[in-house]
């Protein structure tokens, strides 16, 4: 795989002057909604969580091979592929995470992005499973259910100072329409975020799909990055524009 030029987003103006990897995310695998989930109801609810249950199955099922298979080379391959979104480099804080077994390696990009001069916000995750953020300051403690987080001494941020926004999926359709783990921290914590501000979600080319369920809390997606590809979202469902080559 090769890193690849991205052209700048037209509807841009101009731009402002601008680990160790271990499991760091929002929920734990296949988590359950806590006392602040959003919880499942109707059919478009139903639908999500048996395209949830089975997409979880799949990670689980490759997981071994991916642990097997992934490389440095390959981290770093995806941490070019979302520096070079327009966006995240013309950002001055970005908000990002760590990744949990099975999703894909971001270990390469958060020291490359404090190397750029942003500034860095990583989730910490509440009993209630929604988020605070602190700063990334190039060290990662345990946090709840597994997870990574910035120690309680990381100067502490808010999401709403992030001028681009990096957060898992586990699919998202070509309208940027997104189908998280279920515990509705990132629906929740994108309301404090401008519609103006890029939402970029990370995934493998397989969970890219045709079509995502939603309901009217999912918060979409304006940019998807997969090991082989960046896309722009269009809202139409269309196929959108291809911000890179596709390589593999």
């Amino acid at each position: 795989m090769q890193g690849n030029h991205l052209p700048p987003d037209p509807r841009r103006g101009t731009p402002a002057a601008k680990p160790t990897a271990h499991p760091h995310s929002w929920a734990v695998a296949g988590a359950a909604l806590g006392p602040g989930g959003d919880a499942p109801t109707g059919p478009g609810a139903d639908a999500k969580q048996r395209l949830r249950a089975r997409l979880l199955s799949q990670r689980r099922t490759s997981l071994a091979l991916r642990l097997q298979s992934c490389s440095p080379a390959d981290a770093a391959v995806l941490a070019t592929r979302i520096l070079q979104i327009p966006e995240v480099a013309d950002a001055r804080c970005i908000a990002a995470y760590v990744g949990l077994p099975g999703e894909p390696d971001l270990a390469d990009l958060l020291p490359r992005l404090v190397a750029r001069g942003a500034r860095v916000l990583l989730p910490v995750l509440r009993a209630d499973l929604d988020l605070d953020f602190r700063e990334y300051v190039g060290t990662l403690v345990p946090g709840a259910l597994g997870t990574r987080e910035p120690p309680a001494a990381a100067p502490p941020g808010e999401l709403s100072e992030a001028e681009a926004v990096i957060i898992p999926a586990l699919a998202v359709d070509r309208a940027g329409r997104r189908l998280g783990r279920g515990g509705g921290s990132y629906d929740r914590a994108l309301r404090r975020v401008t519609p103006d501000v890029p939402v970029i979600a990370v995934l493998y080319d397989q969970e890219l799909l045709d079509l995502v369920p939603t309901e009217e809390h999912d918060r979409g997606v304006q940019i998807i990055v997969t090991p082989s590809r960046t896309l722009r979202c269009e809202p139409t469902g269309g196929t959108g524009e291809h911000l890179g080559p596709s390589t593999s």
